[in-house]
């Protein structure tokens, strides 16, 4: 019977590893790590090692690997199910009480697994067999050992009846056989069809090794698509699973660095090299459940898509989507293969030292985001590199991390400098626009973005004069804010200064470093220029919504940071109040 993933994770976390092993183990600390003798075999020299952080043991001498319910299924000779009731009961949780309804689809889950497993073996069976000559030869061409073949459980899925009668032999339905997604009726009729006919087959496990589809090669050289996969079922969604993960995870002993590519070819290719921290997207865009699942075993994740420009494309939509969920202790890097080649070429051509030697060239996630936006930033308008600068920090601005989106703008920040404003040699003029904009780097976005917005005021008297409430509603942070905005409002109001001339005359009086400072910092000189009133207000309301935004997240985090420490209802509505706002 399966349980539901919550209840298993509230096992994990209440139980550590080191606590369950310590029931048969003593164990002693190092490092991170507990070590002790191996309770799988007589020993006398430790060779048992327990990660907490990670959540698993590893036995060096067995080779035995698992987390706490390998544990205990292995030590104690009891099912899954036996282990979970024990180590719940251990944790001090009630017993999970399934329902009709969860046997039910137990039920279907198990059968759905016997069916992959006749699926699979015959595929196998037949590609060593009848199609050794053509199929299996093909796969040996292509420099694949036998053991390799053997591992991915590669198989070959002939145009015939074969396996569709032995799985009714064995019981199986119809309906069984289609939601499995690996036969379908043929339009307007009864018939089935086998989805993968004609394919050399790679079978495709989830994190727990159950076999939820598959992918396959086309044979043929009419096919319209060299590779299909299984269609989405209740068991195989495609953006929750990595090819191979089950496999890779192993390997975290071993290194910390799991390596993602697009297809099967070059997982296996990469494997029969001897590169085995290697995972594949399953021909899906890569989506932020599967980076956190490849996070569960391995702190450095290496993107390393085909080196032709949709597999460019779909690295930096990657990287994109990645940095939302950006977290501290957690890396990506991104290695770019030249020519168009895909790394089942790269491998086969430069061996695994070349390939070792590409992945050591990764660039890390900030560095290959600066670099797209980047392009075609004209280094020498001032107005170019604030638009950079505003582009990449909206893009962080949608870290969730709190401490990670602080730090990928400093970095933002330092490259936006060393790579654009360090390097480039401008006359006289742009030396000082130049100037500006390394200082500008050293202020945060709040400040500049309510210094741009009062320049763009003070070039507007005559429009602005129509937006006083508005201004008037908003609250500052630069300094002298308060008196600032109050004489500005007069000037506006009261004292009828139309020109900006004018207004920045009268305000330099009392407020001239300032107003220096607003000609120094702000960002948006190029950019207001020449502005109708449309275009005027446009601004306004942008400039408007950013500073309640900031407002409004300083207060959030003012919020978290006192709900950690004193939590109370009254803020806790409040925070959830802002939140939702």
């Amino acid at each position: 019977m399966k349980y539901p993933k919550t209840y298993i994770d509230e096992i994990r976390n209440r139980l550590k590893v080191s606590d369950v092993v310590r029931l048969k183990v003593n164990l002693k600390k190092r490092g991170k790590e507990f070590i002790g003798l191996s309770p799988f075999k007589n020993e006398k020299t430790p060779s048992f090692t327990v990660n907490d952080e990670k959540g698993f043991y590893h036995c060096f001498s067995t080779a035995e690997h698992g987390n706490i319910f390998d544990f205990i299924m292995k030590l104690e000779n009891l099912n899954f199910g036996e282990a979970v009731k024990m180590l719940a009961q251990r944790a001090g949780m009630q017993p999970y009480r399934f329902t009709k309804e969860d046997e039910k689809i137990e039920k279907e889950n198990l059968k759905i697994q016997k069916l992959f497993e006749i699926y699979f073996n015959q595929c196998k069976e037949d590609l060593f067999s009848q199609y050794k000559d053509t199929h299996l030869k093909y796969l040996i061409d292509r420099g694949l050992k036998i053991e390799t073949i053997n591992y991915f459980k590669l198989g070959f899925c002939e145009n015939s009846k074969k396996i569709k009668n032995k799985l009714f032999e064995n019981g199986f339905t119809s309906d069984e056989l289609i939601k499995s997604g690996m036969y379908y009726k043929k339009d307007g009729t009864d018939e089935l069809v086998n989805r993968f006919k004609n394919r050399i087959i790679f079978p495709i496990q989830n994190y727990y090794n159950n076999f939820i589809g598959c992918g396959g090669r086309t044979v043929l050289s009419n096919a319209l698509a060299k590779y299909i996969n299984s269609p989405e079922t209740n068991f195989f969604k495609k953006g929750f699973n990595l090819f191979n993960l089950n496999n890779a995870k192993k390997e975290s002993l071993n290194s910390n660095n799991l390596i993602l590519v697009e297809g099967y070819m070059d997982v296996v290719s990469l494997f029969n090299k001897g590169i085995k921290n290697v995972s594949a997207t399953l021909g899906t865009a890569m989506t932020t459940s599967q980076i956190s699942l490849a996070w569960k075993n391995f702190d450095k994740i290496i993107i390393c898509f085909d080196g032709d420009q949709s597999g460019i494309d779909a690295s930096y939509r990657a990287a994109e989507r990645i940095l939302k969920i950006l977290k501290p202790g957690k890396d990506i890097y991104f290695a770019k293969i030249p020519n168009s080649q895909d790394p089942d070429d790269f491998v086969n051509q430069f061996g695994k030292e070349g390939f070792n030697s590409l992945i050591s060239q990764s660039k890390d996630l900030a560095n290959v985001i600066f670099n797209h936006n980047a392009l075609g930033v004209n280094k020498s308008k001032p107005s170019d590199i604030a638009l950079l600068e505003k582009n990449l920090f909206n893009l962080a601005d949608e870290i969730e991390d709190q401490i990670s989106k602080k730090y990928i703008k400093s970095a933002f920040k330092n490259k936006i400098f060393e790579n654009i404003i360090k390097k480039k040699n401008y006359n006289s003029q742009s030396q000082e626009e130049l100037k500006k904009a390394s200082l500008r780097l050293m202020l945060s976005k709040e400040e500049i973005v309510e210094l741009s917005f009062i320049n763009l005021i003070l070039n507007y008297p005559e429009f602005s004069e129509n937006k006083i409430e508005d201004i008037s509603l908003l609250e500052f942070n630069f300094k002298e804010s308060a008196i600032f905005i109050s004489e500005l409002i007069n000037s506006l109001v009261n004292e009828n200064i139309k020109t900006k001339e004018n207004l920045r005359k009268k305000l330099s009086v009392n407020f001239d470093s300032l107003i220096k400072k607003i000609e120094m910092y702000s960002n948006n000189k190029s950019i207001i220029s020449k502005l109708e009133e449309e275009s005027y207000s446009n601004f306004f309301n942008d400039y408007v919504e950013e500073i309640n935004l900031a407002k409004k997240n300083k207060q959030i985090s003012s919020l978290e940071s006192e709900l950690l420490k004193n939590p109370d209802e009254a803020s806790y509505n409040q925070y959830l109040s802002l939140k939702n706002s």
